[in-house]
């Protein structure tokens, strides 16, 4: 049986036994793919043709920082000894940045924004991001559920996100099911699908529960929208 849910909700990261999941990683991991300089140019990315333009929820801001202080992933150079810095990828919905290397940001016409990756001393540099975080909001998690008429409280997904190359998103899902505001049973054995477009836009509600101590952090976000499948 197929239903739209509103008011689903991701969250961000949650403690299970012996694993640390990270829900905004998962879904989101695909808009940074997308950002990849090369993929740009190779016309493998959905953001390809979306500088400078708003295509998610004003309320998104992703940053990816090489300099910040403690950083997991901080450093002073990258693969290829540019210096690293802190860069605004997405600004309250508007694309402000790809990520490039030295070799893609001059066949692009453009300068490397210090993200060259390497896997080890004779590897060839790829591209990678540094410390990526999203701009925490105003809400906190008990209100974003309190405020929940219906939706699914994210504890589980399985799959690769959105898709880097369409904007698509598919993937299998469990949690708890939320309703008038409450928690009510847990689920599992969903699907929850959509387009990147879609629930980006839907972001109507962002956590300030970030988790700096990551290499991808998160805060608890809301989407008012999106397609789940299950009984």
């Amino acid at each position: 049986m197929n239903r739209r849910r509103k008011g689903c909700k991701s969250t961000a990261a949650q403690t299970v036994p012996g694993r640390r999941i990270r829900y905004g990683r998962s879904l989101l991991g695909g808009v940074i793919g997308a950002l990849n300089g090369e993929r740009v140019l190779q016309g493998a990315s959905f953001l390809k043709d979306s500088m400078d333009e708003k295509f998610a929820s004003e309320m998104l801001t992703i940053i990816d920082d090489g300099t910040r202080e403690k950083g997991l992933a901080s450093a002073p150079f990258d693969g290829e000894g540019v210096p690293t810095i802190k860069n605004t990828l997405i600004d309250s919905g508007v694309l402000k940045s790809f990520i490039y290397n030295t070799y893609a940001a001059k066949r692009a016409g453009t300068k490397s924004t210090g993200n060259a990756s390497r896997g080890g001393f004779t590897s060839l540099p790829g591209i990678g991001t540094h410390n990526i975080y999203l701009l925490p909001g105003k809400y906190n998690k008990d209100d974003i559920i309190a405020s929940t008429r219906k939706g699914l409280l994210l504890k589980g997904l399985t799959g690769y996100g959105i898709n880097s190359v369409n904007g698509n998103f598919s993937g299998g899902a469990n949690g708890f099911w939320i309703l008038n505001g409450k928690i009510v049973h847990p689920v599992k054995g969903l699907t929850i699908a959509g387009k990147a477009s879609d629930i980006l836009n839907d972001i109507d509600m962002m956590g300030d529960d970030v988790d700096m101590n990551d290499t991808f952090a998160s805060p608890t976000f809301r989407v008012r929208e999106m397609q789940i499948g299950g009984r």
